[in-house]
């Protein structure tokens, strides 16, 4: 890694954690739709040339696994 940079950012929708909209999708499947819009976002920027993303919980609560 030759060089670290902050390219853009973006959130998954939000959603009750029982019951709720997004209860039957996986954390998998929002991130790849987050990647996915991140790139498309930033067209200059290439998938291959990404070496790591990092993913973080803002607002932990029962939903989360706590």
């Amino acid at each position: 890694m030759e060089q670290v940079v902050i390219v853009d950012a973006i959130r998954t929708p939000m959603g009750r954690s029982k019951g709720g909209a997004f209860r039957n999708v996986r954390a998998e499947d929002l991130s790849a739709h987050l990647m996915r819009s991140l790139l498309a976002r930033n067209p200059a920027l290439e998938a291959a040339a990404l070496d790591d993303n990092l993913l973080g919980l803002c607002a932990a609560d029962a939903g989360a696994g706590f």
